[in-house]
């Protein structure tokens, strides 16, 4: 194929692209490759013209059909591909994207390499045409995993053309592909995932208060945040001041009261130009002090010169001490300019030079004068000794917090009287700063109003929405948002690859660990399922758990490891333990309360705990025959007889008139026995019918007036206690059942009396728990 067919078919090309003839482009492009392609070498070298023509549309073809010139110079390709990514036409680069997708698709291993180099590269059009490859490359489930660093990559790119492409067509892409998607690409450490930018995208197992807080952040509400201690309370604070777009940040300034020197006037600048005034008024003082003592200096000089020609030609030496004594006097003068130095110079209240984010401040345990404002005190309130009033203010959080978030954690510490000024403040959006100190000198200064346009965003357990001020919680109610979070999320494949996501972080934010294998994230999220206190969830405090991880990152770098494996989470599952458990395993290290023999009416209990390792105790039954059922404890119950009433219930269901008498071995004085209902009623049927409790078999949960047995909270505790003390059989309610289970202990699931009592009397069943 000589070259003047070529560029025959190129000046055709060229002219039907100029007349926006789209489909005969495509038409001539297919009978250039048709006729070219049996040809190998003088379509490579054809391709090599192409892309350096000053016809857009040849060079366009150079870049859709770069596949073909990576067959034969990969070198050659590469830096093709490279120059026609930062072309000035925006056809070009379409052109070469589509090439790029080609030939990833068949030889990804092959063209990524190079290609990645485009992600980092200085020009914005190349980063551009890097960020359409992935338009197409994102819906292929086998790439997917591998394109999350470049992904984010452009997003947090600053260009405007590469973040359109990103906004537009990127994101929906990622919004749309299922973590789950991605959890089943598989990953060999937590470094292969991508941990997110903003912090919004850092919050896991709160989807709810998430949506409420982008929400909240856009019509600018305050938030009151209730959930237990390590649910993403503070983090979701920090989140919203991120997303919040406020006013330009301003400087506050306090200056000399223009009235009263005890009233400080408050000036408001834009940021950066505080700074600037107190400079010229400091350049000011220092030209006047300067001219000041020149003036003296020149007097002593003249002086010192009158009084010595005087004691030599008046040969009388007064004049020479007259002299001296005057030099004295100018130079303990010029001494007293530095004690006013200042004096009219503003105080930088807020200073926000080189600060353009909003604020985040944490006030939690801030006393009212740290919080509001304060004056500080003046020891020296006289004889020119004093400082000026308005040197003496000190913003509050809430004057800092100005434009931004003031967060205020375990908001139950705040007095009645800390939370009506911070209501007002809230209301007012200003509050002039006074003395907070009783007995201060700063109790007779107070400023004028100091802006205070915050966000608040309170955060607490449920106990202490009691001790909330009514107006200030009607306040939010009526101008935000209420949320409480979540403790657990499902066990879900999204939610397992949020806790992966997690993991990465937790190592990234401490930063001396190092990443954890997939065996051993794997076991970290088989631990966020044991501590939720439902099945088939996965706990949302992730406080403790961030623990677990820290442990096992510092056991791996104990044993000089460069990756935490499962033994070390295994390991740090020791290690971490909480003060309850550890007290639970020293306090039921023994079986002394499993005694052996075997009576009627004595049945073994377990009852899980949050923080702390399970409980066992004892319930004895003592049968006396009588008309009606009546029922008698040793102490009982913090709820008293209606705690019973299901046992009672259950009783009379199976018509064993009596008079049972109950205790509870091992229980905390004045304890509840709500726990214990499905093990108390056993006991008394086990009394009433003269049946042997099985040995090393134990019970769980608990019944309602029906007869149903209700799951648990925080079962695997309980099953670990149960394991730990040697028990072998565990009757358990049939809600608490999930996929893992501890290790060398038998599980019966029950879902009523009726199916608890047919376990314990079977022979069959009482031969396999022996």
């Amino acid at each position: 194929m000589n070259r003047f067919v070529i560029r025959l078919y190129a000046s055709a090309l060229d002219r039907f692209a100029r007349t926006g003839k789209v489909q005969a482009v495509e038409r001539t492009i297919a009978m250039i490759v048709r006729l070219i392609e049996k040809q190998p070498q003088q379509w490579v070298e054809a391709l090599q013209r192409f892309s350096s023509d000053p016809r857009w549309i040849l060079r366009y073809l150079a870049g859709r059909e770069i596949e073909r010139l990576l067959v034969h110079d990969p070198v050659l390709a590469a830096d093709t591909a490279l120059r026609l990514a930062g072309d000035p036409s925006l056809y070009v680069r379409e052109g070469i994207a589509k090439g790029i997708v080609q030939s990833a698709e068949a030889r990804f291993d092959q063209v990524w390499p190079f290609w990645q180099k485009a992600f980092d590269d200085p020009s914005d059009e190349v980063r551009q045409t890097a960020a359409m490859t992935l338009i197409a490359l994102l819906k292929l489930p086998e790439l997917t995993g591998r394109l999350q660093l470049e992904a984010e990559k452009i997003r947090r790119d600053r260009s405007v053309k590469v973040k359109a492409v990103f906004d537009n067509y990127v994101a929906p892409l990622l919004e749309e592909r299922s973590p789950a998607d991605a959890l089943r690409c598989g990953y060999a450490t937590t470094a292969d995932i991508p941990v997110p930018e903003k912090t919004i995208d850092r919050v896991v197992g709160q989807d709810e208060a998430v949506s409420v807080i982008r929400l909240a952040a856009l019509q600018r509400r305050s938030v009151l945040l209730i959930g237990e201690p390590g649910t993403g309370k503070s983090m979701l604070g920090q989140a919203m001041a991120e997303m919040l777009h406020g006013t330009p940040p301003t400087d506050v300034l306090a200056e000399p009261g223009t009235r009263e020197s005890s009233v400080p006037a408050i000036r408001l600048l834009p940021a950066g130009e505080g700074e600037r005034v107190i400079r010229a008024h400091e350049r000011a003082h220092r030209s006047n002090a300067a001219s000041l003592r020149w003036i003296l200096g020149f007097a002593a000089f003249t002086g010192l010169f009158v009084a010595v020609f005087y004691s030599f030609t008046r040969d009388n030496p007064v004049y020479m001490l007259i002299g001296l004594s005057s030099l004295f006097v100018l130079y303990w003068f010029g001494k007293t300019l530095k004690v006013s130095r200042s004096t009219k110079t503003p105080k930088y209240l807020i200073n926000r030079t080189g600060n353009d984010n909003p604020p985040f401040i944490d006030a939690t345990g801030l006393h009212a004068g740290a919080l509001l404002g304060d004056i500080r005190h003046d020891p020296y309130q006289s004889g020119g000794m004093e400082t000026s009033p308005h040197h003496l203010v000190e913003p509050g959080a809430i004057h800092l917090a100005d434009q931004g978030v003031l967060y205020i954690d375990e908001v139950s510490t705040l007095s009645i009287e800390s939370q009506q000024a911070l209501l007002t403040a809230f209301q007012d959006k200003k509050m002039a700063i006074t003395g907070r100190t009783p007995g201060s000198s700063g109790r007779m200064i107070r400023t004028e109003p100091v802006p205070s346009d915050f966000i608040m965003v309170l955060a607490g357990n449920m106990q202490d929405v009691e001790s909330i001020h009514p107006a200030l919680r009607s306040r939010i109610r009526g101008y935000g948002y209420e949320v409480y979070l979540n403790e657990t999320m499902p066990d879900t494949a999204e939610n397992r690859f949020k806790l992966v996501q997690f993991v990465a972080q937790e190592v990234q934010r401490d930063g001396k660990i190092p990443h954890f294998t997939a065996a051993a994230v794997n076991e970290v999220i088989r631990r966020a399922g044991q501590r939720a206190d439902r099945a088939g969830h996965l706990t949302s405090r992730f406080r403790e758990l961030g623990g677990l991880i820290r442990a096992a990152g510092d056991a791996a770098v104990q044993s000089g490891s460069e990756l935490v494996h499962a033994e070390h989470v295994w390991k740090a599952l020791q290690a971490a333990m909480s003060l309850e458990q550890q007290i639970g395993l020293r306090k039921y290290g023994s079986l002394e309360l499993l005694r052996a023999d075997s009576c009627c009416g004595r049945v073994k209990a377990f009852d899980g705990g949050r923080d702390a390792f399970g409980t066992m105790v004892q319930c004895w039954t003592d049968f006396q025959p009588s008309a009606a059922v009546e029922i008698k404890s040793s102490d009982g119950g913090a709820g008293g007889k209606s705690e019973l009433l299901p046992v009672e219930a259950v009783l009379n269901r199976y018509a064993l008139p009596g008079t049972y008498f109950i205790e509870i071995e091992g229980a905390e004085p004045d304890g509840s026995f709500n726990h214990y209902t499905l093990a108390i009623a056993l006991s008394a049927l086990s009394a009433a019918h003269g049946r042997t409790w099985p040995e090393h078999t134990a019970v769980c949960g608990t019944i309602n007036v029906l007869g149903l047995v209700k799951e648990i909270r925080h079962f695997d505790t309980a099953a670990a206690a149960a394991r730990h003390l040697g028990i072998r059989t565990l009757i358990a309610p049939a809600g608490n059942r999930r996929t893992e289970l501890p290790d060398g202990l038998r599980f019966i699931w029950v879902h009523s009396i009726e199916e608890a009592w047919q376990a314990v009397q079977s022979q069959a069943a009482a031969v396999e728990l022996c």
